[in-house]
This record gives C-alpha cells, structure tokens and sequence, in this order.
C-alpha cells in the first residue's frame, strides 16, 4: 500500500510541473521561523484542486527525519502564520517545528491561502480529506522523510480526523489536542449549554433554549437541513440561531453533516499504536467527555498505549488562564509552552 500511495505522488508531482507553481496569493512572504528551514509545496488533491502544503526540518538538520503530519480545525483560518500572529496553535506548532527532530508537514485545506478549489465556506469535509490523504502521500515520497516513521498530529477537529486516517496510513504514533469522539450532535448540545452557562443565561434560559437544541440539530445534522430550512419549518427557532442561514462557523451545513457521519469511536477502537492525548482543563470548546472517551477506548484495547494529560488552566488554543470565565472570554492568557514542550518531547521518546 505505501509502494501506491508513492507512485501515485510521484505521479501528481508530474501534473504539477504542466500546470506551473501554485501561485502566492495576497502579496503575503512566506512563514518564517526561527532556527526552522520551511519549504512551500503543493499537491494535487482526488477532487482535482491543487493545495499548498508546507514541509519544515530544524534549521541544519540532515538525512531522513521521521515525519510528523499536522491535521487541523475546521475553520478556515490557514495553517501558516505569515503575519506571526499571536496565536497557541501557531506558538504550539513552532515549539514542535523546532524541537520534535521531525520533518513536519502542513496542509492547507481547499479555497483556503494559496490553495486552489472553491472558497473554504462553500467547501465540505470530503474536499478537506482529499486534501489531507494527498498530502500525507506526498509528504511520505519526500526524500527528506523517513516513511516508516510517520507521526500523526491532529488539532482540534483534527484530533478526530486523525484516527480516521490512520486506518489508511498506519502511523507510528498519533498525537492529539481538542478533539471530538463521540457524535457530532453529542457535542454541540454539550457546547451549546456550555456556550450559554458560560455567557451568563439563567438557568431556564438554558434549559428551554436545550430543549429547542436537541430537536434544531437533529433537524439539520441528522435531517439534511439547513438552519433557514429548520427556521422555516418552526418559526418558533427564530431567535435561538446566532450564525447564517446555510452555514455554521464559517462552513457549510454538509460540512457537519458529513462529520455527524464519521464513527470516530470505531476509529479508535482500531488503534494500536501510542497515542498522547493532551485537553485543557479549561477547554469550552470541547468538553472532556470527548478526549475521556477516545482514552477510554484506548485504554480498553491496552492501557500502555494511551498517554493522557490535562493541562491546568488551558483553554482550546493552547492559552492559559486563571478560571472558566476567562478563558471563555479569552482575556488575559498566555501561551502554554509547557503543553507545546510536552507533545514535542513525546513525539522524540515514540
């Protein structure tokens, strides 16, 4: 399967040089790291978009490096950090960059930066998976990587699709912060009472307002709706909705729908090999019944293989703060690097 899945790169990279370079785009310069060495690629995803990927060694590193894969959120912010902004995931992912001793490669989605494809808002989860699978195919043929060591590192909603595809890639290792592992309806009646506990409703605000959830996501995660078809049907909805009619964070409504499809818990049920599963104590987002589930899992099939760590004070992103209120209000954090140092020393000792 491996000797596939790099004839099939090698054949991409072929298309690739007929169609010319991936053009930058927004007259960004290219992301640079301290005491990092990155170089800007692209791939020709199974949709037939071609993406910017982004393959970084420690500056003065030589030979073949295991290679660490990041899979990441479902916004559709991009994967690099051009403008240095200060953000956990970027400071997260520079700590690994620097100090894992890996090759790490990064995948920007379809419509999102350089990438070629529709905007990332009209885009759905199988054009993100095409884009993830052919990159990781490309990433294995690069000379500079070892592909017998392949590490996953899923971020966020990454941190469910990582195990997903690992049934294909079989990583040495998987490591994971923020992810979801029961359904995706199971989760966002678990953030919506958080959400609105959290932003000070009384407490039969939130329980009338939970009672309209369950039957509003059924509707549109479960039913094909979207949420002006659910609105549309009960008026009475009306004033529950807070994003856009056909979307929800800044994607669309099939996006979510193709994750209420995903069986992350039977995806975890088939790993079996070591796996660091990091939450934040005071992460919102996603509540600890998701990572305390995949561990669960883990644990079931052999205790050695799961390593779980909750980080005190740290929220989703990979910041620090003093309580819950804080850190969903986000003011006043700081990065976590100890959480960073951690996955990048596990990454070393796997």
């Amino acid at each position: 399967m491996l000797r596939a899945a790099l004839a099939f790169a090698v054949a991409l990279s072929t298309l690739h040089a007929a169609a010319g370079p991936l053009p930058r785009k927004g007259g960004l310069p290219e992301e640079s790291v301290e005491g990092v060495d990155i170089r800007y690629g692209e791939v020709m995803t199974g949709k037939g978009y071609r993406v910017r990927t982004y393959t970084s060694r420690p500056r003065g590193a030589e030979g073949r490096l295991p290679l660490a894969v990041f899979i990441p959120w479902l916004s559709c912010d991009r994967v690099e950090n051009p403008k240095n902004y200060k953000d956990g995931w970027s400071f997260m992912l520079r700590v690994v960059m620097r100090e894992a001793g890996m090759q790490v490669v990064r995948i920007e989605k379809p419509g999102v930066g350089d990438s070629e494809g529709p905007p990332c808002a009209d885009t759905d989860l199988e054009d993100d998976m095409a884009a993830f699978r052919a990159g990781i195919r490309a990433a294995l043929a690069d000379p500079g990587a070892d592909p017998s060591r392949l590490y996953l590192i899923g971020g966020s909603v990454g941190g469910a699709l990582a195990p997903i595809l690992a049934r294909e890639f079989k990583p040495r290792a998987i490591a994971v912060s923020g992810g979801f592992t029961r359904t995706w309806l199971e989760h966002m009646l678990d953030i919506e009472r958080r959400r609105l506990t959290l932003s000070g409703s009384a407490p039969s605000q939130v329980n009338a307002a939970m009672r309209a959830f369950a039957s509003f996501y059924d509707e549109t995660l479960n039913r094909g709706e979207t949420p002006a078809m659910a609105i549309e049907a009960h008026p009475e909805w009306k004033g529950l909705w807070y994003d856009e009619p056909t979307r929800q964070y800044g994607r669309a409504m099939r996006y979510y729908q193709q994750l209420q499809a995903l069986d992350v818990e039977g995806a975890w049920g088939e790993v079996a090999v070591p796996t660091l599963a990091i939450r934040g104590e005071y992460d919102w987002i996603m509540g600890p019944e998701e990572s305390e589930r995949a561990v669960a899992i883990l644990r079931a099939r052999e205790p050695s293989l799961v390593t779980y760590v909750v980080r005190p004070g740290m929220n989703h992103h990979f910041f620090v703060y003093g309580d819950a209120k804080q850190a969903f209000e986000e003011k006043g954090g700081r990065f976590d690097e100890g959480a960073a140092r951690l996955l990048a020393d596990w990454l070393r000792a796997h």
